[in-house]
């Protein structure tokens, strides 16, 4: 051990002469110090010198330097891929034998020279001695980056790494590995590698949406292995019956690649199961690659509008000219004393200058189920509605119209317009609306001002409110079919009028966020995922409570029903399901608050996804690659005892001495200040025994 010190030794004499000063002038002139046996004297004496000293010591950071010596065993990690393409060989009955004996002859041999740590990879690293070959992802190359990450600066030995090759996660294992630099990898080989007569469904591309009445593609990968210039049959099955089918021929050579493109009519809303299966070949090495399934929610991207006035007018032809040009818009018109009040599925309400008070009551059964409204006002219209929409005129008493331009408010940023829409307002006709200055609600979105020839009001010509799940808007004038015709005399076309019109809809289709019950439910997950569903009640603030009991219930294919319940989770719910088996399940959540039901409801599709199981042949060559670049040996696991023999040879493999300097200082001893202390009450007890003060 050696010490060091802050400040010079000279200052250790300095400290000597001042604590024996110190100690002489505390006794030179004390009372009743004389009568004191000489013994004692010379005791306090030591006493009061040796804490003046030891603490003056203090000061000077006396440094202890301690050099001790750490051997280092080499771990020595056995790696093995947990996945289930390593049951897919003619071997698989002996891999999880073979692996443990493995392990046991290299603990055998080397469990006292090695610290032998075993991993095993699949999704990810676990740090376990047990193997069930049934993960269904193989990300080979985070194995390594585990052991650089948290073995750096390690003595890590060597690596056995026992796999078929194969991964379907992540990069080529070779990148991780190249960077454990001085570390050997050995490579234990499971399968065959030899490629045997096959032919497999590779991959499936397809968007997972398609519209109704539209054609949605698909595109298939196929592989194909010592099947030159055979034919073979691809089938897409839905609900048991082919609705697309192809021949294959395969070209001439021992391997074969086809990218198979369908065009597939969606011709039933809601989710679909398709089936692709691969004609069987009866000296096919597996058939367990010949089908996949893929999934495809058809949604109904239509509209429904419905148009209702209190008279006709040439407004409602000019608005269904524009949105028949839209086929995936379904518009109904009809007098409102005329309507036969079925409205289910409707996404958007126009009413046009409504007059009578029962017009209005047709209405709030619209807005009671938060249906977008688009208002088109004119004189006429019941005052009533004025104030239900929050316009408020600052003369109630005057009641006569007014002709009114418009233009576009250029702050307006809810969806854009095209530009050429302002030079389109300069030549449109006036509009006719009630005359007034008047304010709109707060929030509002104004896209066109009132204009009397260069002169813009502050009051708007058209503007959008969405509040409370509530989403509407309003054009405060009638003879909007004037500018429709304006526009195809000056352009021959009705572009920018119907551009205008269809994105006012498209606005106020697009759904918001209501009170009641909400379900953030996933449209597909894979089997291997656990299902986890979140929910959230509103009330009539749009406030999140937890009051009410919400309830699950979720089918399968076959009918059979899955009752559960959500559990309070924070400001919402949640409930926790696991995993479950593929296919497609039909789910629907029901709350109930002040005595009025609330449902949602959907489907979920479990995804039947399994890439492992459609690997037939070993990839050695990436292991043999792991092997090659890290100085390394590859062997057939059944040849494992070659390995056990090699690492008696590999000299490098040896445990690691390394030289360790602790460094302390003197204050950083509890017992040393105890020590002073101790002299301190020694000299204080004995003045006290013999009378000194």
């Amino acid at each position: 051990m050696n010490f060091e010190l802050e400040y010079s030794t000279f200052w250790l004499l300095g400290i000597l002469v001042i604590a024996l000063i110190s100690a002489w002038f505390s006794y030179r002139n004390k009372s009743g110090f004389d009568a004191v046996p000489k013994s004692i004297k010379t005791l306090l004496y030591s006493l009061r010198f040796s804490s003046i000293f030891f603490i003056l010591v203090l000061l000077l950071g006396l440094l202890f330097k301690n050099s001790k010596e750490r051997v280092e065993a080499p771990i020595f990690f056995v790696v093995t891929d947990n996945s289930s393409s390593m049951l897919n060989y003619k071997d698989s009955a002996e891999v999880k034998k073979t692996v443990q004996n493995t392990v046991a002859a290299l603990k055998s041999n080397y469990g006292n020279k090695f610290k032998i740590k075993q991993l095993s990879i699949g999704s990810m690293v676990r740090d376990t001695n047990r193997y069930t070959f049934d993960e269904v992802n193989s990300n080979l190359e985070e194995a390594f980056n585990f052991i650089r990450t948290n073995y750096y600066n390690r003595n890590v030995g060597g690596i056995t790494f026992i796999s078929d090759g194969n991964f379907n996660v992540g990069a080529n294992p070779i990148y991780n590995a190249g960077k454990l630099r001085t570390t050997p990898v050995f490579t234990l080989a499971v399968g065959d590698s030899i490629q045997k007569k096959d032919q497999l469904i590779r991959n499936v591309f397809n968007n997972p949406l398609a519209f109704y009445l539209n054609d949605f593609p698909v595109e298939i990968d196929l592989s194909s292995y010592q099947y030159s210039d055979k034919e073979t049959t691809l089938k897409i099955i839905r609900k048991n019956k082919v609705v697309a089918s192809k021949t294959i021929q395969y070209s001439s050579g021992p391997e074969d690649f086809k990218k198979i493109r369908f065009l597939l009519p969606a011709d039933e809303i809601g989710y679909h199961t398709y089936t692709i299966q691969l004609e069987n070949k009866k000296d096919e090495i597996t058939l367990k690659n010949n089908i996949k399934r893929f999934y495809v929610e058809v949604l109904d991207s239509r509209n429904k509008l419905l148009i209702l006035s209190t008279a006709p007018h040439p407004d409602i032809s000019a608005l269904k000219n524009v949105l028949a040009a839209d086929e995936n818009i379904e518009c109904e018109t009809a007098l409102f004393n005329e309507w036969n009040g079925k409205g289910e599925n409707t996404n958007l309400v126009i009413c046009h200058s409504p007059k009578n008070t029962s017009d209005l009551g047709v209405i709030e059964k619209f807005k009671d189920q938060d249906i977008p409204i688009l208002y088109i006002l004119g004189p006429k219209t019941n005052r009533k509605l004025y104030d239900d929409l929050g316009i408020k005129y600052s003369n109630r008493a005057v009641i006569k119209s007014d002709d009114i331009q418009a233009s576009r408010n250029l702050n307006f940023a809810a969806f854009t317009i095209n530009d050429a829409l302002d030079e389109a307002l300069i030549f449109y006709p006036p509009l006719q609306t009630r005359f007034g200055d008047f304010s709109i609600p707060p929030g509002a979105s104004v896209l066109l001002n009132q204009r009397i020839g260069s002169v813009i009001k502050k009051s708007p010509l058209l503007f959008f409110l969405a509040q409370r799940g509530k989403r509407f808007g309003v054009i405060m004038g009638e003879g909007i079919w004037r500018w429709r015709i304006n526009e195809y005399q000056r352009e021959k076309n009705h572009i920018q009028f119907n551009e205008l019109i269809n994105k006012s809809i498209q606005f106020l289709t697009v759904p918001g966020k209501s009170k009641g019950l909400s379900i953030r439910f996933p449209k597909r997950i894979t089997k291997e995922e656990p299902l986890v569903i979140n929910g959230v009640f509103y009330n009539a603030s749009l406030e999140a409570i937890t009051a009410p009991i919400l309830s699950l219930e979720i089918k399968d294919e076959n009918n059979k029903n899955y009752n559960s319940q959500f559990s309070v989770y924070e400001n919402g719910y949640r409930a926790q399901l696991g995993k479950l088996n593929p296919g497609r399940y039909e789910w629907q959540a029901k709350a109930i608050f002040a005595e009025k039901t609330y449902i949602k409801s959907g489907v979920i599709v479990v995804e039947d996804i399994d890439k492992e199981r459609s690997e037939s042949v070993a990839n050695h060559s990436v292991l043999k690659q792991l092997a090659v670049q890290s100085k390394g040996s590859f062997y057939k696991l059944s040849d494992y005892q070659g390995l056990v023999s090699e690492l008696k040879n590999r000299k490098e493999i040896a445990s690691v001495s390394y030289n360790e300097d602790d460094q302390f200082k003197l204050i950083d001893y509890t017992w040393f200040l105890i020590f002073c202390a101790v002299l301190l009450s020694t000299e204080w007890f004995v003045k006290r025994l013999y009378g000194l003060t």
